[in-house]
């Protein structure tokens, strides 16, 4: 499948609707008195809804008037401009897709076959409504383990990163990260490094990540796939670092977690969020020099990996799943 079959007609809307992908350059806003923005995920979420309840596909908010949109919708007046200026927006949005596809990357979203079953089955409402990414688009529904921590590890951490993400491999788990330096790299290199599979999740700048050579190579083997609810183009913030956390989570079976401090920084809001919502069973990392916030996690429903055990484990996927308490079935996606 290549990059423009991913997304359809319907995709093309959301994407629209959804993303900044594209919005400041578009011809179709340009000399408006107010700005326009994209929808946030709960603003789309009701629109989806109300869509399924009138018995319309994203595809017919194309062209229409706000006018139009309202009555068709049954919303107001100002909600109804945003919507049918934002549809609107194609022209500007098709040439900027076109260099998107020339680049190697693609987008999908979360009306398209192409989007990750898993990852819709997973987070439901709080799954990201767009997707920008490069690689092979399946390697997002193989059986994978996130593996998370501090960019500060000690060597014994760095070790175990290494070593887990090689484990791995030879299980046929993709490593989950979100490829920050630490142990989102480690972890991703140890599985690289046995020719394995890996997926970054990424905060920020896909665009210019891609373009980096041994990035590129792996990317072109199809051992690796860069993913991010984000712009391509979009630079850091601690906000889309924190955000990208649901992503990882999601798209994993298992997670692990490294390293990390108590009450403060990205890897303990994120797994306590995967812990709360259950996406998927969390395994912290145990022994006499973990970091408090591994022991902490315990408390609330992590499961234990002792350290000294990974030399001996001969298949990962067997022992988390040997480990692993039974998972309470999850709601439909708007119950």
């Amino acid at each position: 499948m290549n990059p423009q079959q991913k997304l359809g007609d319907n995709g093309h809307v959301v994407l629209a609707l959804c993303s900044g992908f594209g919005l400041k350059e578009s011809p179709e806003l340009v000399g408006r008195d107010v700005p326009i923005a994209p929808l946030k995920l709960s603003e789309w979420n009701d629109l989806e809804k109300r869509l399924n309840a009138a018995g319309l596909e994203p595809a017919a908010l194309a062209g229409k008037s706000a006018d139009e949109v309202a009555r068709a919708l049954q919303i107001g007046a100002s909600e109804a401009e945003q919507i049918a200026r934002l549809a609107d927006r194609g022209g500007r949005l098709a040439l900027e897709l076109e260099r998107l596809f020339s680049a190697g990357l693609w987008a999908v979203t979360r009306v398209d076959e192409a989007y990750p079953a898993k990852l819709a089955r997973t987070l439901k409402h709080h799954a990201p409504a767009v997707l920008f990414g490069s690689g092979e688009v399946q390697i997002l529904s193989r059986p994978g383990i996130a593996v998370v921590g501090s960019r500060n590890i000690d060597e014994a951490g760095i070790n175990f990163a290494k070593e887990f993400g090689r484990k791995a491999a030879q299980s046929r788990l993709s490593v989950v990260s979100g490829g920050a330096k630490g142990t989102d790299r480690l972890a991703m290199q140890g599985a690289l490094e046995a020719d394995g599979v890996a997926v970054g999740a990424m905060a920020d700048s896909l665009e210019r990540t891609v373009r980096q050579a041994d990035v590129r190579q792996f990317i072109l083997e199809g051992r690796l796939v860069l993913v991010t609810p984000y712009v391509p183009r979009a630079g850091f913030s601690v906000g889309a670092a924190m955000g990208r956390n649901k992503l990882i989570y999601g798209l994993a079976d298992y997670a692990m977690v490294v390293s990390s401090e108590f009450e403060t920084g990205g890897t303990w809001a994120g797994a306590t969020e995967a812990l709360k919502a259950k996406w998927c069973p969390v395994f912290a990392r145990m022994t006499d020099s973990v970091p408090q916030g591994n022991k902490q996690l315990l408390k609330l429903g992590a499961e234990p990996f002792p350290e000294q055990d990974l030399a001996a484990i001969d298949n990962l996927r067997e022992w988390l799943e040997s480990r692993t308490p039974a998972q309470p079935q999850q709601a439909d996606l708007f119950s």
